[in-house]
């Protein structure tokens, strides 16, 4: 991305590239270069399994290289439009248009038009049929492609199924075809490949049969911002057993296949020590169906409790749920506990195919607060087919409930956050004939719940109509949609998902335009009969198995799941946990890395029962791109570098433990400095050379301990101890004209009057001095600010006043912080010039 952007947009360490474990290969020397576009931020972006994977298997290959590119978001795109430059990737800043193959992630219909937007930015056309043998071929894959009709004209190649093997096919005949049309030719030949230029023919989907094998990262790459799913995540299962009756991915993603407990061990623990992580995740579409989940729940509590990593479930149902789990998981730091009943009584989860009695919902509670949750999310959906009015009540009812035995087994205070989403019919599952309820019907179902669980203690949020409607209408949209998709991009819609952007009148108008009716894809029925516009994709599970699931769901009847019996979905993996699909032949333990399972062991022994302790103090600098990073990711970033450094912190005590790191006053967003400052609480028997020195191979680029000592345990915080600071401005060309007499003018004010958030201070006592130094590279200031009671003038407020300028021409000015200082015996000391 463009560096001299990143002063003018919010969050820019969303474009910054020196993260941990990621690659970076000399383009001019690989075969294949391969851009991965996924449409949406980057922190939405990095918590995607699959790009990780990809990522990681191409970048396995001597002859290819392969980056990434997330959309940028509002600010940026417009920066970017105004410059007449193109969309760059992370890892080179290389514009989209020089890789021969662009692929992008189908992961949310929503996302469609970032798609579009950023193929336009990087001046590629969007119709594939304007593309010549100079464009990168585009092609798309995930759940979406399941249905390709919304984005046929603007695809070259449609990916149906799991990459992992298939990937290897699109590099290799690409670098024997250059001639795009038999490139396209011959890809389309391959299985699980549609290319919509040669016309519609039955595409079935390629699996993966055997997970045990499969590539998998086992250095994944560490954000330097926070993504959504922060956490070191191995996928224990794919596929599911169960078949509710309105989930895609349980039906999509048959069979169900197993990774073996020592396979998961080992990848959690490379991810670990090359991280420093600390939380980890069981992947799956059920983790609670993994044949081992109870010993291996327990193997890594054993194991990690020591180290405070907390283990997440992030998908678990009910019924698979035991006292046993939840006593597992309370071991380890405690967030919120989810449970997704999904409908509001019996009747309609038999319906959905998710046979969960509300006494054991109401189990599952009880155990879930007995074990210290004090926050307990519940997931329902509204709309769903056969719905009436007893079925809110239900919901009504049940949340009650659970809050009643919330409160009496909770000793904190209670709180039980509600989401009610609207059911979307999707393509590839039974309920794919039903059209959605309308937006009427969802409003006012949705006014009905506010109004009955307005009670203090219950959050009650919905997921917005309008938003379920429009994505209702492309998973169920033909090639016509398309068109409204080009449209809406034309007319500025952009990150459809992210309820800030998302605008309603403006989809409207594109519909409007197209001559389109957004309800009638939406809510239309299918007759059983009917010819849909996804029939060519063959998921692998039948089509005659989804109608009859279908007429099961209307009669309320259970499928139980496929490990009880094979109901001839149409996959053929018989009982659901074969060798050859579900579970994995047993393989010897080969998990431990022995130096760090006695580095812990070791850390624990010296301090069980001590209250010995060393505190350390660093200064480091903070420059280049990494100054874009803020406070709270620097913190983050701090605490995994010593981790992965294996530096034995000491925690503080509590309900949620957290390590003894302090840092200094934080610097802004946008500032460089060659004098930060943290202190780390640590075991009395570390190497201060050593841990220094291995901190400094585990940081990132930008970020370098310059000096470190053991101080006093009773120092002074440095957040309530350094109170002075010096900061080299560098001055633009346009504002150094008779910069001394500006300087002595400003200075010579007996108040500099600044306005935050409607309230007025005067910052003139806290500016000690401004001195102008120039060199024949350029003009700089030397700022000196000083905190005085509570004062705590900002060096950004200066500049405003000096120059007169906001905060837009204010960004222009280059800020380092040079040194900052406390107060001992009437003099001005450093930080790490402690007695």
């Amino acid at each position: 991305m463009l560096e001299d952007f990143l002063s003018l947009v919010t969050k820019p360490a969303r474009y910054i590239n020196t993260e941990i474990n990621s690659v970076h290969k000399d383009l001019s020397k690989v075969k294949t270069k391969v851009c991965l576009f996924f449409p949406d931020t980057y922190e939405v972006g990095m918590s995607h399994l699959g790009l990780r994977i990809l990522y990681n298997i191409l970048n396995s290959r001597d002859d290819t290289a392969c980056e990434r590119v997330f959309s940028p978001w509002l600010d940026y795109e417009v920066k970017l439009r105004e410059s007449g430059r193109p969309l760059t990737s992370l890892e080179s800043n290389v514009p989209l248009s020089h890789f021969d193959i662009i692929g992008i992630t189908l992961q949310y219909e929503l996302s469609y038009t970032n798609i579009l937007a950023g193929l336009d930015l990087a001046g590629i056309p969007l119709r594939a049929s304007n593309r010549t043998d100079g464009h990168p071929v585009v092609v798309a894959g995930g759940p979406g492609s399941l249905n390709p009709e919304p984005l046929s004209d603007f695809i070259d190649v449609f990916f149906i199924g799991e990459a992992e093997e298939a990937i290897h096919d699109i590099v290799e005949l690409r670098q024997e075809y250059q001639d795009r049309v038999r490139f396209l030719e011959v890809l389309s030949k391959q299985e699980g490949f549609y290319v919509p230029a040669l016309g519609k023919k039955n595409v079935r989907r390629r699996i993966i049969r055997d997970l045990e094998s499969a590539a998998y990262p086992n250095k994944p790459i560490l954000p330097l911002m926070r993504p959504v799913h922060d956490r070191a995540t191995v996928e224990v299962a794919r596929g599911c057993i169960h078949g509710c009756r309105f989930c895609q991915a349980g039906m999509i993603y048959r069979p169900y296949r197993e990774r073996s407990t020592e396979n998961v061990k080992s990848l959690l623990q490379e991810s670990l020590l090359c991280t420093g992580y600390e939380e980890i995740s069981l992947a799956s579409l059920s983790s609670g169906d993994y044949s081992s989940i109870q010993s291996l729940m327990q193997e890594l509590v054993e194991q990690y409790k020591q180290q405070r990593i907390s283990i997440s479930l992030p998908s678990l149902r009910v019924g698979t749920l035991t006292p046993e789990m939840i006593k597992a998981i309370a071991n380890t730091r405690k967030t919120g506990f989810t449970l997704a009943p999904e409908a509001g009584t019996e009747r309609l989860r038999r319906v959905i195919n998710k046979p969960v009695s509300d006494l054991d919902l109401l189990n599952a509670a009880e155990n879930i607060f007995r074990n210290g949750w004090s926050i307990l999310k519940l997931y329902f959906m509204i709309g769903l087919p056969t719905e009436t009015d007893a079925d809110l009540d239900g919901i009504i009812r049940l949340v009650n409930t659970i809050f009643a035995v919330e409160k009496k087994m909770s000793k904190r205070k209670v709180q039980l956050n509600i989401t009610v989403s609207t059911f979307v019919p999707k393509p590839h599952t039974p309920f794919q004939w039903i059209g959605q309820a309308t937006l009427e019907e969802i409003r006012t179902k949705q006014v009905y719940l506010d109004k009955k669980l307005k009670k203090h203690g219950i959050t009650l949020k919905h997921h917005s109509p309008m938003v379920s409607l429009l994505e209702s209408s492309f998973a169920r949209g033909d090639r016509e949609i398309g068109h409204t998709i080009e449209e809406a991009v034309r007319l500025g819609c952009r990150f459809d998902g992210w309820s800030e952007c998302f605008d309603f009148k403006k989809w409207m108008e594109a519909f409007q335009k197209c001559g389109l009716d957004m309800s009638a894809y939406a809510c239309r029925t299918f007759r059983m009969e009917d010819i849909l516009p996804w029939d060519y994709i063959q998921s692998g599970v039948s089509k005659e198995f989804l109608m009859r699931e279908n007429k099961r769901a209307m009669a309320a009847q259970i499928t139980k799941n496929c490990r009880v019996e094979c109901w001839q979905c149409g996959m053929e993996c018989k009982d659901g946990g074969t060798s050859s699909l579900g579970r994995p032949a047993l393989v010897s333990s080969s998990f431990a890395n022995t130096d760090a399972i006695s580095f812990f062991q070791t850390q624990r022994q010296r301090l069980n029962g001590s209250e010995l302790s060393t505190r350390l103090r660093f200064k480091y600098s903070k420059l280049g791109r990494i100054r874009f990073l803020s406070h709270l990711d620097l913190m983050t970033l701090f605490q995994r570098a010593a981790a992965r450094a294996q530096v034995p912190i000491l925690f503080s005590q509590g309900f949620n433990p957290h390590p003894r790191i302090a840092f200094g006053p934080a610097l802004s967003v946008g500032m460089e400095s060659e004098s930060e400052y943290l202190d780390m609480e640590t075991d009395p028997w570390v190497d201060l050379l050593q841990v220094t020195k291995t901190l400094n191979k585990t940081l990132p680029e930008g970020i370098r301990i310059l000096e470190s000592l053991v101080i006093p345990s009773k120092t002074a915080s440095l957040s309530g101890s350094i109170v002075r600071y010096i900061y080299e401005v560098s001055v633009p060309n346009i504002f150094s004209v008779d910069l001394d007499i500006r300087t002595k003018t400003f200075l010579s004010q007996p108040s500099v009057i600044v306005s935050k958030n409607g309230k007025q201070k005067d910052i003139r006592p806290g500016i000690e001095s401004i001195v102008v130094t120039d060199s024949t590279a350029s003009i700089r200031l030397l700022v000196t600010l000083v905190d005085k009671n509570q004062l705590k003038p900002r060096v950004q407020d200066v500049i405003e006043q000096l120059f007169n300028v906001g905060q837009e021409q204010a960004v222009l000015f280059g800020i380092k912080r040079i040194e900052m200082f406390y107060k001992q015996n009437e003099q001005w000391l450093s930080p790490i010039a402690v007695n």
